[in-house]
């Protein structure tokens, strides 16, 4: 009828209501994602908030309103809701496989029971979780203590006294669930709080209760995962979360198709990669902090600065030997914990040696060459010259050796083992030297006790040095004052922040021809010719 009306008591009034609509006005409330979808089936991603109710109505609701669908459909409360195969935890992100009928959820049971699904689940963990701990833990401790240990016939009345194995008995897990959890390490962050948080990634079978199965086993290990649910440690920056889990995959057979597999992928929850994130900043910012105080108590701290800052970490180790190389002067170099990490710094050494070189054949003797970084950068940059390197370490010296091989050097250069003490009597048929390269250990043993987290990984016969830091250019000038015939040119040292005038007062004797400040700005590298 055209124009207003104004309702009467008595009047009738009729209401149509479109179900599809109203279903699809139900479901936008609802935060689900359709990850796969065939007769009978269907796999969704459920947000943390929807329970097992919702997540069962949401699987018939997509199902009514999806484009396929002939039948008619009911009012939204009265939908037959499908039935969730895995369990549904209402405080975690997870996939969950529906299906719509009694029948194919007992064949989906036993096929879980029987291995065939694979949930795969990730999980950050409280500690530095270390892949051959839970190999060997996860594979010998647990499971085969459940197998041997518990008769099968005993197995009931063992759970009853057993509140380990009551667990299992009633959570309907077999008691070797440990034994079908595959674990990865996907990352590992430094934490303020946790000191380390380790990213897992696990694959779970025969059991529909993936997440908890992964809990538990984490928890055995020592590594609970961060959380407020049972067998889960709070984070406390994080108080607030169920539980930093979610499931990241599914695979399992088709009910339509046998010899096809369903697999659903997914990325890492934003959830726990902004936890991850989060923890890294703050203990960056805690690092800063600390670092601002050690700065604060040394008066001289360029050694500090300069070996901290100069080393990117990766889980808690220099990157250089996680990756075991390090670049130096453009070229690459192997290193390991037996050779100092090579240090910009110390390209000002290299590049004073190349100076000298100036283009003339050259035999250079490095002292103290660790990987042998210097001795084959200038070989690298120059032509017409040869070395030697000399170390006290011999695994220092198979380094070098292997730098050597590395860069095509083996005919130019030659490692030895000998001392800053000896090494100018020993090396006598091998000289004379043109020039010689040194990095001595400078920093004193007051100043190591100090800086000690700066140096931790690196060994410690590379840094120091007695008598303040001087004892190496010591030893170094009586060597060559005793044999002087094996240098017939310069020597070239590498010397800490405020060290020259310590330096030029054990080389007075000598004469100073130049000294070399690095892009740093602080003096780095002093040469001296010996007396005639």
């Amino acid at each position: 009828m055209g124009g207003s009306y104004i309702l009467q008591p008595n009047d009738c009034v009729q209401v149509d209501i479109d179900n599809v609509e109203a279903i699809k006005g139900r479901l936008r409330g609802i935060d689900v994602q359709l990850k796969h979808k065939e007769p009978g089936l269907m796999v969704l991603l459920k947000a943390p908030g929807v329970n097992k109710q919702t997540i069962e109505w949401a699987g018939a609701a997509l199902e009514m309103v999806s484009d396929s669908y002939a039948g008619e459909v009911p009012e939204s409360n009265k939908l037959v809701p499908w039935i969730a195969v895995n369990s549904v935890e209402k405080a975690i992100r997870s996939l969950v496989i529906l299906v719509n009928r009694k029948e194919l959820y007992q064949s989906m049971l036993d096929q879980i029971s029987n291995g065939q699904v694979t949930f795969t689940i990730s999980a950050l963990c409280h500690g530095r979780v270390d892949q051959t701990h839970i190999d060997r833990a996860a594979a010998e401790s647990l499971a085969n203590a459940a197998n041997t240990a518990i008769p099968r016939d005993r197995a009931d009345e063992m759970a009853f006294l057993d509140p380990y194995l009551m667990w299992f008995k009633h959570n309907d897990l077999r008691f070797d669930i440990f034994d079908h959890v595959r674990l990865s390490i996907v990352s590992v962050t430094e934490s303020s709080t946790a000191g380390y948080l380790s990213m897992v990634s696990g694959e779970v079978t025969h059991s529909t209760s993936p997440s908890l199965v992964l809990r538990r086993l984490m928890f055995e290990l020592g590594c609970p995962i961060a959380g407020t649910q049972s067998h889960a440690k709070p984070l406390s920056n994080h108080r607030d979360k169920g539980s930093l889990l979610a499931f990241t995959g599914i695979k399992l057979p088709s009910p339509n198709q046998p010899d096809k597999h369903i697999v659903v992928s997914e990325e890492v929850s934003p959830k726990l990669l902004s936890v991850c994130t989060r923890e890294a900043r703050f203990f960056a910012q805690k690092q800063e902090r600390a670092q601002a105080e050690i700065s604060g108590v040394l008066a001289d701290a360029s050694e500090a600065d300069e070996l901290d800052g100069s080393l990117a970490m990766v889980n808690g180790r220099p990157a250089a030997y996680v990756t075991g190389r390090k670049q130096f002067c453009g070229h690459m170099f192997g290193v390991t914990p037996d050779t100092l990490i090579p240090r910009p710094s110390t390209e000002t050494l290299v590049n004073a040696v190349v100076e000298l070189v100036g283009g003339k054949p050259a035999r250079i003797l490095d002292l103290g060459t660790g990987s042998g970084c210097i001795l084959l950068s200038v070989l690298l940059q120059t032509t017409n010259t040869s070395g030697v390197g000399v170390d006290i370490s011999r695994s220092a010296l198979s380094v070098a050796q292997a730098n050597g091989s590395l860069h095509e050097l083996e005919s130019r250069a030659v490692f030895m083992e000998s001392t800053f003490l000896s090494f100018a009597n020993e090396l006598a048929s091998h000289g004379p030297f043109d020039i010689i390269a040194c990095n001595p250990p400078y920093v004193s043993a007051s100043k190591i006790a100090r800086m000690r987290e700066a140096m931790e990984h690196e060994p410690l016969l590379a840094f120091v040095a007695e008598d303040g830091g001087y004892q190496s250019y010591r030893d170094i000038h009586l060597a060559l004052s005793a044999n002087s015939s094996i240098l017939s040119g310069c020597i070239a040292f590498e010397i800490g922040k405020n060290m020259e005038k310590g330096v030029r007062r054990i080389f007075a004797d000598w004469t100073e021809v130049a000294a070399k400040r690095d892009s740093r700005g602080y003096l780095r590298v002093l040469v001296f010719k010996p007396p005639a």
